[in-house]
């Protein structure tokens, strides 16, 4: 595995920046990989073997692997709980109400959800579903269920929960998660590390799930998670969020996956992109730009997608109303990009 880690070496180029007025008030930094067919890296940014930490990008994978335990067991998950299970949702009442139904028909214990509750409570009963993480969560313990495993402690990195994602994952991602550096993500449960253009190629076969290069016994599997992505795109994220936005666009053959700390993946057809924002993106705007002004670089049709309008520059606007202050604009890195 690439030993590239973040901070090492020189900085990463510019990949957005804050313009105020005359000034240029600051920058964001990061990492660009492209690939094209057959995982060919054909476009890049700063170093596409930088190792960056998956986070929620893993979750559209993580899926295959609970429903293959899921389908050994005679367990049946719908669409909207596959996009639930792939999802860094909102918390909006859709997606608390796919949660609940998770719970009803698999006779989960939300006690035993170790995510916690969100940073933004928004009360009553269904706040602990309103984690941007529990569909997620609960998509593990369906695999727990599935398999005969003890619920407790799913989030332990040697639970075997977690070792059978690490299997499956990897194997999807044509990776060694096993020996992958780790930690732990903000939602309780392990994280791993891998370059960035594997990120990419996993955005690909997520998009293209009958790929030579996909396992065979895992295609029919991702498929599922794709097309529950592009059936319930609002599942994903939700309303006016940059993944939803790129699903919308892309009439069924886009998907997309953030990951905290800027991380955004976008697969279709033919190309698998990730965007690694140094400094974590922690305001949510380098990175939507950034990934759109790469899918435009590269020429692909939802880049134009009206859905995407508000995520092509972002305007930061005047508290006391009227027109934007400052914007984030693509940085020369982004406008100048080439696919070779």
């Amino acid at each position: 595995m690439s030993d590239v880690r973040v901070g090492a070496g020189a900085p990463p180029p510019v990949l957005t920046v804050v313009q105020r007025g005359q000034i240029t008030e600051a920058v964001h930094r990061g990492d660009v990989a492209v690939v094209g067919d057959g995982g060919r890296l054909i476009a890049s940014v700063g170093e596409p073997e930088r190792l960056i930490s998956l986070r929620s990008s893993v979750k559209p994978f993580t899926a295959v692997a609970v429903l293959a335990a899921a389908d050994a067991a005679g367990l049946t998950l719908d669409d909207e709980m596959i996009a639930l299970a792939s999802a860094s949702h909102a918390g909006a009442d859709e997606h608390i109400a796919v949660a609940q139904r998770m719970i009803d028909t698999f006779g989960m214990d939300p006690a035993h959800l170790i995510h916690g509750r969100p940073q933004s409570s928004r009360g009553g009963s269904g706040e602990l579903l309103a984690h941007m993480c529990s569909g997620q969560h609960l998509s593990l313990l369906i695999l727990a269920k599935a398999r005969g495993y003890d619920p407790i402690g799913y989030g332990d990195v040697d639970h075997p929960v977690q070792r059978e994602l690490r299997t499956v994952v990897g194997e999807l991602l044509s990776v060694d998660l096993h020996a992958a550096p780790w930690g732990i993500d903000g939602c309780a449960i392990p994280t791993s590390a891998i370059p960035l253009r594997v990120a990419a190629e996993g955005a690909r076969r997520w998009a293209t799930p009958h790929d030579p290069l996909v396992p065979e016994r895992y295609r029919a599997l991702l498929e599922r998670v794709r097309g529950a992505a592009v059936r319930h795109p609002r599942l994903i994220s939700g309303a006016g969020l940059l993944d939803t936005d790129l699903i919308r666009g892309g009439e069924e053959a886009v998907v997309a996956k953030q990951g905290a700390e800027g991380l955004c993946l976008v697969g279709m057809p033919g190309y698998g992109i990730a965007v690694r924002t140094e400094d974590g993106d922690a305001a949510a705007r380098s990175g939507r730009v950034a990934t759109v002004a790469v899918l435009a670089a590269i020429g692909a049709r939802v880049a134009a997608a009206p859905t995407l309008d508000a995520h092509r520059i972002v305007n930061l606007a005047d508290p006391r109303g009227g027109a934007a202050l400052a914007t984030v604009r693509p940085g020369a890195s982004l406008t100048s990009l080439k696919v070779s």
